[in-house]
């Protein structure tokens, strides 16, 4: 038995596991709480300090200009200056945009936003490559500019891209039944505008990378991203050589959330073109500033919301509109709205909806992959209606939305239908009796009524989340397994190590559960180009989708060994089982092998030890001009109930108290997860409460640093109570695991709000809640 499909059921209908759902600890976990693990920097330290060059950026300080000339002269008298790059020396394409063609690596002709990268100066020393870039005399014209998304959706005298004709870089929408009826027979209707901010990922690790050619035209880069191959690709395609001569080598990062996910392949491009040129090793760090100026980030957003809902409980109508201020390049931006759009309903069961999306152009830093990935935004509003519409009807927020509530045999906001691995509502009945939410309700509701200063609230929120690539856009799994000789394992996979745990825990734990080899014993090649190409370490696919590979590839190799041990110990392939080090037969289990010895075994028989493991996920059709169709593989399902409290004199809101519910499939490593879906509680509320970029009157961003950008300290943290666990296991999943990475953030937010809007009895309607937006609401509502 080789078929991945039948590699994948076997194991998914295991009535027992031995590691997979067990705590067991990271592979990294030691060298890393030790200072051993490395990281990109940590390579140039310790094999690069006095070799390589230093690369540093020169950025623009206008957010619209032509570039007129570039004068390096003075630049290179600098002692110790090897070269200055500019768009004129790629030698091949310079062009990097990733879902649309209209972003150079390095400004050409215009500059679109403050901050983009106008040229690099690679010097012997750091403080000679600034003093440079300092040198470098860039002739600006400076043209008309636009920063609000609103103003540039009905503008054609400034054009930010003017071969695209129009400031809307891309529009999406979604036209399921008969709006207008449904309203017709809503008996509330609730509409208002909701605005969230532009946030900053703030990992630890700034961008960096290390380029080192070699003598036959090759390089090898180490740098920090999210997806080696298309790292190789986009270098490939700057240099203007084939991806066979273009190695990349990801480490451990230093967080990612997404960021690395976009700037990572361009900074390491950016190395490889100075080595490439100067035919030196080439190191590039990001500042923290530069970091917070170039990087791109979480989009901010205009979302116009109107829902309506029957007497009963039940949801009839949505109409929305949805804006995204895209920034100066599309990037990643039709993909980040498109998600937004089709997830406009939240988890529940709407009948009529017509929603519209715009990403929109403007001269600020562009929008990027973040943590939830346009999600966040929309079910902030979502969820912020389901409790207006439930404060109308008279109704609870959670039995409001256990009425509306997907199920398997619903149909989504695209009429795909759910034919499995729907736990939503399970999860969200068991959070709800676990924070003894109906109880804590009403006691807060009256210790309001007697504090005059401190009110206490409490707040509900539901959030869905496609795994994998959305519509009929290819998504697989691919890895390769190897048994060495001495029984040991060795695993290669494109997944990036960023902390989520995923190659050094998870699919540890599958190819440990599968051989029945301890942990120790399995070591994985991770985030390098000479894995297989596994797709990228995002949209919660590390381990749900990036393990599947692993799975089919450890499965095939058991299988083989499983039909010789069967012949040593005279029984049948399915009487073995393995475990501890050995190898049993079920149906006598005195009789047994150990590990190594049938390991040795099959190397003299000549029985293959290596296997690929591939998987290419099954899709369907989807209709773009009506939103209609199949949108994605499988749904992640979270609940979030959050306990705040607020001082009305200062504006201050604290999250007390966070009661997480999963239904996201099989749960591989209860340990690692539990830190997933605390940390992302925790930044997810920063975003609701903290986080803000400020900008200038030219869309440059003022608060470039982390004593002006502020983001939660370890004071800030609430307690966050263990997740309960729905399984919902997923039939396309490793071990039916889906996405858990993202789920936390996605609805914190509005929980959140929805906490707030209870102690207060206010209507919060934007982001972040900061003390001044607090004494706002108290003024509005009459304090």
């Amino acid at each position: 038995m080789e078929d991945p499909y039948e590699i994948l059921e076997k194991y998914l209908s295991a009535q027992t596991y031995i590691v997979v759902g067990k705590g067991v600890t990271r592979v990294d976990a030691l060298d890393k709480a030790l200072g051993n693990a490395l990281f990109t920097e940590d390579y140039y330290v310790r094999y690069f300090y006095n070799n390589a060059l230093f690369v540093k950026q020169v950025l623009s300080p206008y957010p619209h200009a032509r570039i007129k000339s570039i004068n390096t002269r003075e630049a290179l008298s600098i002692p110790g200056v090897k070269t200055v790059v500019t768009s004129r020396d790629i030698p091949g394409v310079n062009q990097v945009g990733y879902a649309l063609p209209d972003q150079p690596l390095l400004a050409e002709g215009k500059v679109r936003y403050v901050g983009e990268v106008v040229a690099l100066v690679a010097a012997e020393s750091w403080d000679k490559a600034i003093e440079a870039a300092g040198k470098i005399e860039v002739e600006y014209e400076p043209l008309p500019y636009i920063l609000d998304p609103l103003e540039a959706m009905s503008k054609t005298d400034v054009l930010i891209h003017e071969e695209a004709g129009s400031n809307i870089a891309f529009r999406t929408r979604v036209r399921k039944g008969d709006v207008d009826k449904g309203f017709g027979e809503a008996d509330v209707v609730v509409e208002n505008e909701y605005r969230t901010h532009h946030q900053e990922h703030a990992y630890l690790e700034t961008e960096a990378a290390i380029a080192l050619p070699d003598s036959e035209g090759r390089i090898t880069i180490i740098g920090a991203a999210q997806h080696p191959h298309l790292a190789r690709d986009i270098t490939a395609r700057v240099l203007g050589i084939p991806s066979s001569r273009v190695k990349v080598v990801v480490p451990y990062l230093g967080g990612g959330f997404g960021g690395k996910d976009d700037e990572g392949p361009l900074t390491i491009a950016k190395a490889a073109l100075v080595a490439y040129l100067t035919k030196r090793p080439a190191f590039i760090i990001y500042s923290r500033e530069e970091s917070i100026k170039i990087h791109p980030k979480r989009e901010a957003t205009v979302i116009r919301y109107k829902s309506g809902a029957s007497r009963d409980g039940r949801l009839t109508a949505i109409d929305v509109t949805i804006i995204h201020d895209t920034g100066a390049y599309a990037n990643r931006a039709p993909f980040i709205l498109w998600r937004a759009t089709m997830h406009a309903s939240g988890p529940y069961e709407v009948p009529n909806a017509r929603v519209d999306g715009y990403a929109v152009y403007t001269n600020k830093v562009y929008q990027g992959s973040f943590r939830g990935f346009g999600n966040p935004s929309i079910q902030f509003a979502v969820e912020r209606q389901m409790d207006l519409l439930a404060e109308k009807l008279g109704l609870d927020p959670v039995e409001f939305r256990l009425i509306n509530i997907l199920k398997p045999g619903s149909k989504t906001l695209t009429n795909q239908v759910l034919d499995h691995s729907v736990g939503v509502g399970e999860a969200l009945k068991l959070v709800a009796e676990k924070s003894e939410w109906r109880a804590r309700r009403r006691e807060y509701e009256e210790f309001n009524k007697q504090s005059t200063r401190v009110k206490k609230g409490i707040g509900v929120a539901v959030a869905w989340h496609g795994i994998s690539t959305s519509r009929g856009v290819p998504d697989w799994s691919n890895a390769i397994v190897k048994v060495e000789k001495d029984g040991s394992v060795t695993v290669f996979t494109g997944i990036v190590e960023m902390g989520q745990g995923s190659p050094t825990s998870s699919h540890v734990q599958i190819v440990s559960e599968i051989l029945g080899v301890p942990p120790e014993m399995v070591r994985i090649v991770f985030g390098t180009t000479e894995a297989p190409d596994t797709g990228a370490t995002h949209a919660s696919r590390g381990t749900g989708i990036g393990g599947i590979g692993i799975e089919v590839a450890a499965g095939r190799i058991r299988e083989r060994l499983a039909r010789l041990a069967s012949d040593i110990l005279g029984t049948t392939p399915d009487n073995i089982e393995f475990r501890d080090g050995r190898v049993y037969d079920k149906s006598n289990p005195d009789r047994s092998i150990k590990w190594i010895d049938l390991v040795r075994e099959a190397y003299a028989r000549g029985i293959e030890l290596s296997a690929t493991g591939y998987f290419f996920l099954p899709k369907g059709k989807f209709d773009d001009s009506v939103g209609q169709g199949f949108a994605y593989p499988a749904f992640s399902y979270i609940a979030i109930i959050s306990e705040v409290e607020v001082d009305t004199e200062t504006g201050l809101v604290r999250v007390l108290r966070v009661w997480p519910a999963l239904a996201s499939g099989r749960i591989i490593n209860p340990q690692q997860v539990e830190g997933q879906v605390e940390g992302a509680a925790v930044q997810g509320m920063g975003y609701a409460l903290f986080e803000r970029l400020v900008f200038d009157e030219k869309g440059g961003i003022v608060n470039a640093d982390l004593t002006d950008y502020v983001i939660p300290s370890s004071l800030d943290v609430p307690v966050v109570e263990k997740p309960v666990y729905v399984e919902d296991v997923y039939k396309y999943g490793a071990f039916g695991a889906k996405g858990v990475g993202e789920m936390a953030l996605i609805p914190i937010p509005a929980s959140i709000a929805n906490a707030v809007s209870h102690a207060l009895k206010a209507n919060v309607t934007k982001l972040p809640i900061t003390p001044e937006y607090v004494l706002e609401l108290l003024g509005v509502s009459g304090r």
